[in-house]
């Protein structure tokens, strides 16, 4: 796909700006500017983004900007998007700390977060509801999403994510795969086909020739950031640097499953924080645009200002996008095999099915008022019937949520 960096960047930088609500809202968002809006990005990319960063480590909603921005651009889209995403509520999220550590306390903005999240919700509805229409097409694919969502809403949690991932992986491979034997068959000829184009193309070479390229782009980052370590903070920003990087390439399932793990190493064994501070910081997270891991940007202006703060965020996002757009690779390879296509039959039906528990999660959340009610019906029906700008629903709906509450 032949996208502008500028597109890509000041897109993300406009989703960036209003993704309230963490990992699943921000997937909806894009969902609805770049499938539906702008038609820059196939609905079946977009599934595939996500079934890859649910099982590896790190922020899992920048890493699936990463991989979106590398399908539209390569490198050069992954690093706009990741860029765009990621600077809203990193300069937020600065400016937040500065004033708490100054005066002791968040500015308030719990009314017009509270309009958003019934927003967020009903817009997360409404883009599973379009998937499912459009990417579910047997009894079976509903049955696995549908057993997905109720597993995925009721209990929840990072290891039965990725066991229902890799059991409907399982299960269309045996419900979907088409014979082998039957040469007769169009599908199985046009697999052949694809076979011999590959090897026509030689895939394999041109995947370590981008390999070696994404490997260069993160010695490069690497570099970047151990020599502004050194030339920001000193021995400071150097601990920061390790000690973010070793952390998100280790913390798997994002988002609020990690909370217990980051306040063990940043409260209790480096002492960075104390307990307060870190609850603080996790607010500061949750009120801003972007995902909650960019409490990261807190803790390193906390620990070494604002470079610290830079060094923090950076090493936090960038090794896990990297590695996300290293194995993007191999999505597309394996994408090309009839086997892994039935595979993925199973895996996008419970993609599908952890969108819609996710809505019910982020639901439980909302306050049960009248407002919040009507924001909430409100924007499920313009959602459902005008192709419009997510961010125009999030913006309204902050405002209401502004005046409302």
């Amino acid at each position: 796909m032949n996208q502008t960096i500028f597109y890509i960047f000041f897109t993300f930088l406009k989703l960036g700006a209003t993704a309230f609500g963490g990992y699943m809202s921000l997937v909806a968002m894009v969902q609805k500017q770049l499938v539906e809006l702008d038609k820059k990005l196939k609905e079946e990319d977009l599934l595939d983004g996500i079934t890859l960063t649910s099982v590896l480590p790190g922020p899992v909603a920048v890493n699936v900007i990463a991989y979106v921005g590398y399908r539209l651009k390569g490198i050069g889209g992954a690093i706009a998007a990741f860029t765009g995403i990621i600077l809203p509520s990193f300069c937020l999220v600065i400016g937040l700390s500065c004033l708490y550590f100054k005066y002791g306390n968040v500015p308030v903005v719990k009314n017009v977060f509270t309009g958003i999240t019934p927003a967020i919700t009903a817009l997360i509805l409404t883009v599973a509801w379009g998937m499912a229409r459009k990417t579910m097409r047997s009894a079976a694919q509903w049955i696995i999403g549908i057993g997905a969502a109720l597993l995925l809403g009721i209990v929840g949690g990072f290891g039965l994510t990725v066991g229902v991932i890799f059991g409907s992986g399982v299960a269309g491979f045996f419900l979907f795969r088409e014979p082998s034997d039957d040469i007769d068959q169009p599908v199985e000829r046009g697999c052949k086909e694809m076979r011999e184009e590959i090897c026509a193309k030689s895939c394999l070479s041109g995947y370590w020739k981008r390999g070696a390229g994404v490997g260069v782009t993160l010695l490069l980052f690497v570099g970047l950031l151990l020599w502004s370590g050194q030339k920001g903070t000193g021995p400071v920003g150097w601990q920061i640097v390790f000690t973010f990087a070793g952390t998100s390439l280790t913390l798997f399932g994002g988002g609020y499953v990690v909370i217990p793990a980051l306040h063990e190493l940043f409260v209790e064994n480096l002492h960075w924080l104390s307990s307060a501070e870190f609850a603080d910081g996790i607010a500061i997270g949750q009120i801003t645009p972007g995902p909650i891991f960019i409490t990261a940007t807190f803790i390193g202006y906390k620990v070494g200002g604002i470079g610290g703060a830079l060094l923090a965020t950076l090493a936090m996002f960038v090794p896990p996008a990297v590695l996300t757009v290293f194995l993007s690779h191999l999505v597309g390879l394996l994408n090309r095999s009839c086997a892994v296509k039935a595979v993925m039959k199973g895996v996008r039906a419970a993609v599908i099915g952890l969108i819609f528990a996710s809505a019910f999660t982020i639901g439980q959340t909302i306050a049960l008022t009248l407002p919040a009610a009507a924001i909430f019906f409100i924007v499920l029906a313009i959602s459902f019937k005008y192709t419009i700008s997510p961010v125009y629903l999030i913006l309204g709906a902050g405002a209401a949520g502004f005046i409302l509450f």
